[in-house]
């Protein structure tokens, strides 16, 4: 299975074995000082313009400022789309809320307080049944919220199609949080070919310790995070990549530096660590909003003990709504992916790299020499590609 990488310039690279999309699409954002980039935005705008009318259509997200995608959402209603939306009330009075209340009505619901969870409704998925290109049973799933700042956010998605099961896991939890019933023992895992799903509110485990639980250490182990938010909250994880770096384990780490608080934690317990920095923008950019990291992604390239003393290699990509914070495992509502595909696990590599070197550039010399990413750097940073051709 080819995963494809799209680059917020609208340069795709991608498997060139037929003319469908892949099964499991990943989609990031490198917006720039001054240059903003609307990727994910895009695609959630394109899928609602294909929706087949009489089909259904289900959106969820922690908050919507963004008119443009309010009237894409109200254009596919009015082409006859079944769509419905469940909102966080943390942006109830903005202008594009409101206009999808007025125009939609009762297609538009507001969970205050969580739905299932007691803080928020942390979600940010897209549910297509069918598109006019003929795939259906369509799951979008982002790190990205719909407003402005966030076209200044590197963010990820991941477009997965043609999963009956996944599909219909999400259409489950879709209407368990418009249900509302508080549930903060919800603990639900579900899994698919595709990928297993990590759904909060959880009072049973924390998922990324879980995922690191049957590591096995050693020199050839690489763990990677890129995290907006990560705090003291759960430093229990950053004592388990202590205990891994001890034993030789690589761990690398770009975090928001002015969103995240484990910066000093990680580097005592021997991570590298690229604390994405706040940038002046008195450079005559005319931009108020800096670029920063707003992703919540975790890379495993590692051997798993699975008993009997036996090991397995393995590449694990994890990505969802979910922080690095206390509410984002026990009180929000939240989903977190697990998914197992060397390409998929190569084209996150290559976002990694590359936001890590933006993010090192603007630390050493500043904005005024900061470009958007060139495609040939995404071809040379995915070092672990298959040898499948690939195509610009």
């Amino acid at each position: 299975m080819m995963g494809s990488l799209t680059l917020g310039s609208n340069q795709h690279l991608e498997a060139s074995r037929d003319d469908r999309s892949a099964p499991i699409e990943p989609i990031f954002s490198y917006p720039t000082v001054g240059a903003s980039d609307d990727v994910h935005e895009r695609t959630v705008r394109d899928l609602l313009i294909r929706a087949v009318p009489g089909t259904a259509v289900h959106l969820t997200t922690f908050t919507f400022t963004r008119p443009p995608l309010a009237r894409a959402c109200i254009a596919a209603a009015d082409r006859g789309v079944d769509i419905h939306l469940l909102l966080d009330d943390n942006s109830v009075g903005a202008d594009a809320t409101q206009l999808l209340r007025k125009q939609l009505g009762d297609r538009v619901s507001i969970t205050e307080d969580g739905a299932i969870g007691h803080n928020n409704n942390h979600n940010k998925f897209l549910l297509v049944e069918r598109l006019t290109t003929g795939e259906s049973n369509v799951v979008w799933q982002s790190t990205s919220n719909f407003t402005r700042k966030q076209l200044y956010r590197h963010n990820t998605s991941v477009v997965f199609r043609e999963d009956d099961t996944l599909y219909d896991i999400y259409r489950h939890y879709w209407n368990e949080l418009a249900a509302g019933n508080t549930d903060l023992d919800y603990n639900r895992i579900e899994e698919t070919d595709s990928a297993t799903v990590y759904f909060s509110p959880r009072s049973d485990i924390d998922t990324h310790l879980e995922a690191l639980r049957n590591v096995v250490p050693g020199p050839d182990t690489t763990i990677r995070f890129m995290n907006s938010i990560w705090n003291t909250n759960r430093l229990a994880v950053v004592n388990r990549l202590a205990e891994l770096i001890e034993q030789e384990c690589r761990v690398e780490v770009i975090l928001n530096e002015s969103e995240s608080t484990v910066g000093p934690n990680l580097r005592g317990a021997g991570a590298a660590v690229l604390e994405y920095p706040d940038i002046s923008l008195s450079d005559g950019t005319g931009s108020e909003i800096p670029p920063n990291v707003h992703s919540k992604n975790m890379l495993i390239d590692a051997d798993f003990d699975i008993g009997r003393g036996k090991t397995e290699r393995r590449k694990l990509v994890f990505t969802g709504s979910q922080n690095l914070s206390g509410p984002g495992l026990s009180d929000n509502d939240e989903t977190f992916l697990q998914i197992e595909d060397d390409d998929v696990y190569c084209t996150f590599l290559a976002d990694w790299k590359l936001v890590h070197e933006q993010g090192t550039r603007l630390s050493n010399r500043g904005a005024a020499s900061l470009t958007r990413p060139r495609p040939e750097h995404v071809l040379e940073s995915v070092e672990c590609a298959s040898s499948t051709s690939r195509r610009l």
